[in-house]
């Protein structure tokens, strides 16, 4: 009985083994390549030399434009586009004993015609200040430079200047008058800006401090100053606008 088990049991392993090299086989005659399927690769195309034109009717420019940019030439040697082939003219070629022919030979000179530029003797300063206004000896000291009068500032006490917010446009309005008298500011003070609303009936409100000139009482007049001095509900269309005052 055991010995018929053993024997179906290995009749099975052989058949399993029979079946693998079986499909093995199969494997291997469908995989390998036919003789005639192979394809030759293509030969490579033979090279190709052909001469065209590139000067005349029959030429192609853009052959002669690409020899041209890329001429090996160095940009030192003469060529047509640097140079001039052509001869020079008769006139202007040097001679020998003619390049001063205009001009007459003087081979002497006589005792009153022989003066050297020499400056008259000086004396030596003793003071270091008496040197300094002394004229200079140097011929370009200064040179390309003038001294131009120039006029003195007329006396200011403030500028005004007045931009629309949307804008930006420059409106025109007189600055503040010489006589106007500022407060007292023991330190000086920085350009303020203030925004204004202007409407139909006038000024809305009173001017909006942005920017402090780092005096209190300095501000509190250009605030008052812009609405009952100046009174830019007036003068001004309505709008938003942004007002520096500076000194």
């Amino acid at each position: 009985m055991a010995n018929a088990t053993v024997r179906r049991r290995r009749a099975g392993w052989w058949v399993a083994g029979f079946t693998v090299l079986f499909v093995l086989l199969s494997l291997v005659v469908l995989l390998r390549p036919l003789p005639g399927a192979r394809h030759a690769p293509p030969s490579p195309a033979a090279p190709r030399v052909s001469i065209e034109p590139l000067g005349g009717s029959g030429g192609d420019s853009w052959l002669l434009d690409q020899a041209t940019f890329f001429d090996p030439t160095p940009l030192f040697l003469p060529t047509e586009w640097n140079t001039n082939q052509g001869p020079l003219p008769a006139a202007v070629q040097p001679r020998p004993g003619q390049v001063f022919a205009d001009f007459d030979a003087q081979l002497t000179y006589g005792r009153a015609e022989l003066v050297l530029p020499i400056a008259p003797a000086e004396l030596t300063p003793r003071d270091p200040l008496d040197l300094l206004k002394a004229p200079s000896r140097d011929p370009f000291l200064a040179f390309d430079r003038a001294d131009v009068p120039l006029t003195p500032l007329a006396a200011r006490t403030a500028v005004l200047e007045i931009r629309e917010v949307g804008t930006g446009r420059l409106v025109l309005v007189p600055n503040l008058a010489p006589n106007v008298v500022l407060p007292d500011s023991p330190t000086e003070w920085q350009p303020a800006e203030f925004l204004v609303c202007v409407t139909a009936e006038g000024l809305l409100g009173r001017p909006v401090e942005t920017v402090s000139s780092d005096v209190e009482d300095m501000d509190a007049f250009f605030r008052d100053y812009l609405a009952n001095t100046l009174r830019l509900g007036e003068r001004l269309a309505p709008g938003m606008y942004r007002v520096i005052v500076g000194p």
